[in-house]
């Protein structure tokens, strides 16, 4: 049995194993209170309905039970899709909603990017030549343009990520506010970005159609939309509930770091929930931000997307950036708001377009 002696056990770091335990533990809670409900209903069979209605949520598939998981400005513009009424409408929407889908994943990735300074000018340099060379420019920002900034920012990070630099990784996890390289791989693959471009393809030859529409041919779209939504789900999984956007809010210093408020701006509906941030680095209050508890630097959004509260009811609309016409910026909205659209002065928007112009 000597051959025992030598025997190498892979062990995992002490960290993974106490999350690993705490998550087996969290599961098998999960598990008896499963069982426990399960024997309940024969108990008292009138309560079987609630029961079930209780715990579906956490096994619905469909794109509509993922809209809590989501960023405000994609589920809000998602829902708005979801209670469109016609058909037309529906699939109207769903097009706006998909392009604020593009908007939003290519300003996370912008947004990554940004954070070095060095290499970040040269990129989007490369970003602009690319969107000049398919007739495209972020003046007059559209859902393609959106894709050409999402396909370069993510083959410059898998890059990065995959030289498997130490220094490259950590610089990478770091950009992303701590999350773990399995998030950070699904926001960056190349399938995601396929998936925009596919639904890009699909909307300009939809549009293009001036002819009549017929009711089957408007649900025949709104259901290939519904499929493609169902497969960026299975492409992020669920990225987006270890990056939580937030609004900031008000900060305390303590040993360690900072502990800042801020809206959590996840889910369809407003106003936000609020929740306590043990952050590095403090974030600028009234902006948009990438955040993990813990993280050591919080991504800050580009401007590219924004939110507006109406005053006196804290409700929320998400605006999308469209194109600079003069002295003013056309922001867009795809979701239920008082406004469609909202102007910002082009002066100061200016530092937000940076090398892409």
């Amino acid at each position: 049995m000597r051959w025992a002696d030598e025997l190498i056990v892979p062990v995992p770091q002490r960290e993974v194993q106490i999350a690993l335990a705490s998550a087996d533990e969290r599961l098998s809670s999960y598990h008896a209170e499963l069982m426990r409900l399960r024997e309940s209903i024969w108990a008292e069979p009138e309560s079987a309905a609630d029961v079930v209605d209780r715990i579906a949520h956490a096994f619905q598939d469909s794109p509509l039970a993922w809209l809590d998981q989501l960023p405000f400005p994609v589920a809000s513009a998602l829902w708005t899709a979801e209670t469109a009424t016609s058909p037309g409408d529906k699939q109207r929407a769903y097009l706006h909603a998909w392009e604020g889908v593009a908007t939003f994943h290519a300003t996370v990735l912008l947004s990554v990017i940004r954070c070095d300074p060095a290499r970040s000018s040269e990129i989007e340099t490369t970003i602009a030549q690319t969107l000049r060379d398919h007739h495209l420019s972020i003046e007059r920002a559209s859902f393609g343009t959106w894709v050409v900034i999402a396909e370069k920012a993510s083959k410059e990070l898998r890059d990065s990520l995959e030289s498997e630099d130490p220094d490259d990784v950590a610089r990478i996890r770091k950009s992303f506010a701590g999350l773990r390289r399995s998030g950070i791989e699904r926001l960056i693959s190349k399938d995601v970005v396929k998936k925009l471009s596919e639904v890009n393809h699909k909307r300009n030859r939809w549009s293009g159609h001036s002819g009549y529409t017929s009711p089957d041919e408007w649900q025949a779209q709104v259901a290939s939309l519904e499929s493609d939504l169902t497969s960026l789900r299975q492409l992020l999984g669920n990225v987006w509930t270890d990056l939580l956007l937030v609004r900031a809010g008000s900060t305390r210093r303590t040993q360690d770091g900072y502990i800042q408020t801020a809206e959590v701006a996840v889910g369809s509906r407003s106003p936000f929930r609020t929740q306590e941030f043990r952050i590095g680095e403090p974030m600028i209050d009234g902006e948009l931000y990438l955040v993990r508890d813990g993280a050591q630097s919080p991504l800050r959004l580009a401007q590219f997307v924004q939110l507006r509260a109406a005053p006196r009811n804290a409700q929320y609309t998400t605006y999308f950036y469209n194109r600079t016409e003069g002295r003013s910026v056309r922001m867009v909205s795809y979701q239920h708001g008082p406004e469609s659209e909202v102007q910002a002065d082009a002066e100061g928007f200016r530092s937000e377009l940076g090398a892409l112009v």
